[in-house]
């Protein structure tokens, strides 16, 4: 039996890892996976780069981030596995979302959040109120891609007109409750957790603004996907098998109470059932919203890493201003994704059944055109 450490930050899109560890999946395969909680995605970088952890649950953008060396020390990562798409929101302050509640826009679609939201922080400005301050769990990551994406779609210059910041996951809750933010972009079930605590309310669920978005994969060093290949395509056979029973909605109770349990989320199994069904209240008093996209663990390809995604990923890297394009960078973004690696675990090809055009299906905003990544960047710029 070949033993695995793994890490993990509490999130419900840890769903897969979790179930792999202890439903039998991994040990079918020949592998003892050892779960190691983390509070942060620093951390995670920081323990597979130095070999602490063999891989982990880990941010798209971060393991393309330390394959091209930005914001740290330029460590190849490889990601043969997606974990999931989608799973996150905007929660907001009550006093924020009923001051976009009296511009008068739609709040029921995701361009009219982005509008309110615009026009309140100008308002604000106007006064002479200090700016705004929202947190996304890291700067490399599908969360500052999407509330930068609703801040441009509002009018709004991401880096003057508000204050970004960095808050682990399982911090944002409190740091929303103390004051220090005024909303943030999380995966679930932070965004619950809040409103169930009565200190926020969802704004967007992830997929109203990006239907098809990357956001978890299983991450590991480029040493270790060299050195032990056999070892990794039994670790991706192992995922691929928890994600496909994961995705099943008849095994969500059972899911969702392993989840629960205080060495993985620590939170209500009833909580994180809804999640997996889709379900969230937006409000403590109710107001649900169902959305089928909302987090997707398995179906329509989804497991399958997928080019199109990193081309993504690095192109809001650059839309960031967190490096410049080069038709150079675009290629090793898209090396990090390993979809060879997945299709060798599997002896088949499967073609991910996801948008043909966009692949991330822009609800609102320029559509993404992965064959021309600087067309895009022009065309989003100019708005």
């Amino acid at each position: 039996m070949r033993r695995l450490a793994i890490g993990f930050i509490p999130l419900t899109d840890a769903a897969v890892l979790v179930a792999a560890a202890k439903l039998g999946f991994a040990a079918a395969e020949g592998l003892e996976l050892d779960l190691h909680r983390e509070v942060s995605w620093a951390n995670i970088r920081d323990k597979v780069n130095v070999g602490l952890l063999d891989g982990a649950h880990m941010l798209a953008p971060l393991a393309i981030a330390s394959s091209l060396g930005l914001g740290h020390v330029r460590v190849p990562l490889v990601a043969p596995f997606a974990l999931n798409l989608n799973g996150s929101a905007i929660t907001l302050a009550h006093p924020i979302y009923e001051a976009m509640e009296a511009t008068g826009h739609n709040l029921s679609s995701g361009l009219g959040v982005a509008q309110a939201l615009g026009q309140m922080v100008r308002a604000r400005a106007a006064q002479g109120l200090e700016p705004l301050t929202f947190s996304t769990v890291y700067s490399f990551s599908t969360h500052t891609y999407m509330l930068r994406h609703v801040l441009a779609a509002g009018g709004l210059d991401p880096d003057r007109d508000v204050r970004l910041v960095v808050v682990p996951p399982p911090f944002t809750v409190e740091s929303l409750r103390s004051g220090l933010i005024h909303g943030f972009c999380v995966g679930s079930p932070w965004n619950a957790v809040a409103v169930e605590a009565g200190v926020g309310r969802i704004a967007l669920l992830g997929p109203e603004i990006f239907g098809w978005a990357p956001e978890k994969v299983l991450g590991v060093h480029a040493r270790f996907a060299e050195a032990e290949p056999d070892v990794l395509r039994r670790l991706v056979r192992a995922l691929h098998a928890a994600a496909r029973w994961s995705e099943t909605a008849a095994n969500h109770v059972e899911l969702a109470q392993l989840l629960s349990s205080p060495e993985f989320l620590g939170l209500p199994a009833e909580t994180l059932g809804r999640i997996l069904q889709g379900r969230l209240d937006t409000t403590q008093a109710g107001l649900p919203r169902e959305n089928r996209d909302f987090l997707v663990l398995h179906r329509d390809g989804a497991s399958r890493p997928d080019a199109r995604h990193a081309a993504w990923i690095y192109a809001q890297m650059v839309r960031a201003g967190q490096t410049a394009f080069s038709a150079a960078g675009a290629a090793e973004a898209g090396a990090v994704y390993r979809a060879d690696v997945y299709d060798a675990a599997l002896g088949t090809a499967p073609v991910s059944s996801g948008p043909a055009g966009d692949p991330v299906n822009t609800r609102f905003g320029e559509p993404f055109t992965p064959d021309d990544i600087d067309d895009y960047l022009r065309r989003v710029r100019s708005t």
